[in-house]
C-alpha cells in the first residue's frame, strides 16, 4: 500500500479520492439533516434521495459500456468533478432558504434533481477512475493501490460521516453542503496536475452508423458474459450492493427508529463502521498469504451474516458500536480482491467497459433495494431487526454460491 502511494501519479489520484470521500459524506450528512429540519421521515427519504442517485447508473450504464473507453480518462475527471462542483452549488442556493429558516420546505425536487445529475455524471466517472489505475501503477501495484482507494472510503466514514452530522445539526446544512464544494475544487486541482506515465489507448474513431454503434456495445457485453472471471466477479459484486443497498436504508432506521438517535448519533454510529473499514483494509494491505486466498470473499459473506444475526438483538449502544466496526472491517474489504482481479485479467481496451457493466448492475440492484423502503410497505413496515436477519440469510446463501463456484473451478483446473 505505501509503496502503491510513493508513486507520484497515483498518490495525485488518491488524495483526489480522500477529498471527493469526505466531501461526499459530509454533504449526504447534511441532506439527512436537510431532511429532518422538513420534518420528513428521515429513512424513506433517504432511501428516496439514494434512489435517485443510483437511478442513472442503469439509465446511461450502456452508453458508459460503449464510449467510456473512447474518450481521454483524465480530461473525463476533470470535466465530471466540475460538473459535479455546479451541482453542489445549486443545492446550497436550494437548501438555504430552510436552513437560514426563511420558509419551511416540505418537497425535495430540487434536492432529487440535482442528485440525479451528479448520479449522472459519478455513472461515467467511477469506471474511468478504476479503469485509469492500470495506467499509473505497475501489475504488481493493483492490490495494494485499490487498497489505498478503499481506505479512502473508510476515511470518508470516520470523518466525513461523524464530523458531517455534528457539523449538519451545529452549523447547518448549507455549511455541510460548501464543505463538499471545497473537496470537488480539492479534486480538480490534483486531478489536473496529474500527468500519467502510461497513456491510455487511443481513442478509436466514433462510428456514425446507428448498427455498428449497436454492434459494438453488443460486443462488449458478450465480452464480459463469455470472460472466464469477469462475469462471475461482476454478478458477485451486484449481490454484495443489493445487500449493501438494503443495510444502508435499514441502518438509517435502526438507528433513528430502534436506538432513537439523531443525525449527530446517526454518523457516530456510521463513523463505527468507518473505523473498522480503516482497519479492515490495513490488514488486507499487509498482503499476509490469508489475504490472497480466493476463499477469502467466502469466509468474508459468513462473517458478515453472523455479525448481522448479532446487531439485529442488539440494542445496547456500545455493543451496537462494536459490531459495527466488525462490520466495516468485513464489509470494506470484500472489494479489494475483486476490483484487483478484474484490473490484472481484463485487456485495457476493454477495462471501462467491463467496469461500466459493473456499474450497471450494481446501481440496479441497489435502486432495487432503495425501491423497497421507499415503494413498497415491506421495508417501512418490517422492523429493521428483521431485515437485518433476512439480509444475513441471502449472505449465507451468497457464501454458499461463492463456495460452489470456486469448488468447480478449481475440479475444473484440476481435470
Amino acid at each position: 500500500m505505501i509503496g502503491a502511494l510513493a508513486n507520484p501519479w497515483f498518490r495525485r489520484l488518491w488524495l483526489a479520492q480522500v477529498g471527493l470521500s469526505l466531501g461526499d459524506a459530509v454533504m449526504q450528512m447534511g441532506l439527512v439533516e436537510y431532511v429532518r429540519r422538513a420534518q420528513l421521515d428521515v429513512a424513506t427519504e433517504t432511501a428516496r434521495m439514494l434512489f435517485v442517485a443510483a437511478l442513472p447508473g442503469v439509465l446511461w450504464g450502456p452508453l458508459a459500456v460503449l464510449w467510456l473507453d473512447r474518450w481521454p480518462r483524465r480530461r473525463t475527471l476533470l470535466i465530471s468533478d466540475a460538473v459535479r462542483l455546479a451541482c453542489v452549488a445549486a443545492l446550497v442556493w436550494w437548501t438555504q432558504p430552510l436552513d437560514a429558516a426563511w420558509r419551511p420546505v416540505s418537497a425535495l425536487t430540487g434536492v432529487l434533481v440535482m442528485l440525479f445529475v451528479i448520479g449522472t455524471i459519478t455513472a461515467f466517472y467511477l469506471p474511468v477512475r478504476y479503469a485509469m489505475i492500470p495506467n499509473l501503477v505497475p501489475t504488481e501495484q493493483l492490490v495494494p493501490a485499490n487498497t489505498a482507494l478503499s481506505i479512502s472510503l473508510a476515511i470518508a466514514n470516520i470523518g466525513g460521516r461523524a464530523a458531517g452530522g455534528w457539523i449538519a445539526e451545529t452549523f447547518g446544512v448549507t455549511v455541510a453542503l460548501l464543505a463538499n464544494a471545497v473537496a470537488y475544487i480539492a479534486s480538480l486541482f490534483w486531478i489536473a496536475t496529474l500527468r500519467p506515465p502510461a497513456a491510455p489507448q487511443a481513442p478509436s474513431p466514433v462510428p456514425r452508423d446507428r448498427a455498428t454503434v449497436w454492434e459494438q456495445w453488443r460486443d462488449g457485453w458478450r465480452y464480459l458474459l463469455v470472460h472466464r472471471t469477469a462475469m462471475p466477479l461482476v454478478v458477485l459484486a451486484g449481490v454484495f450492493a443489493l445487500m449493501l443497498g438494503v443495510l444502508i436504508v435499514t441502518i438509517v432506521g435502526y438507528a433513528t427508529d430502534t436506538l432513537q438517535l439523531g443525525t449527530a448519533g446517526l454518523g457516530f454510529l456510521i463513523g463505527a463502521a468507518g473505523l473498522g473499514a480503516a482497519g479492515g483494509v490495513v490488514l488486507i494491505g499487509r498482503g499476509r498469504p490469508w489475504s490472497r486466498s480466493v476463499w477469502l470473499p467466502v469466509v468474508q459473506l459468513v462473517m458478515l451474516a453472523a455479525c448481522l444475526v448479532a446487531l439485529s438483538f442488539a440494542r445496547d449502544l456500545p455493543v451496537v458500536m462494536l459490531l459495527m466496526v466488525l462490520l466495516g472491517a468485513i464489509g470494506a474489504t470484500v472489494m479489494i480482491p475483486i476490483d484487483a482481479k478484474l484490473q490484472e485479467e481484463v485487456e485495457d481496451a476493454r477495462r471501462g467497459a467491463v467496469y461500466a457493466a459493473r456499474g450497471m448492475l450494481t446501481s440496479g440492484l441497489m435502486l432495487v433495494a432503495f425501491w423497497l423502503r421507499f415503494g413498497t410497505p415491506w421495508l417501512r413496515q418490517t422492523p429493521p431487526p428483521v431485515v437485518l436477519q433476512l439480509c444475513a440469510i441471502v449472505m449465507f446463501g451468497a457464501a454458499a454460491w461463492a463456495a460452489f463456484i470456486l469448488r468447480r473451478k478449481q475440479s475444473q483446473s484440476i481435470g
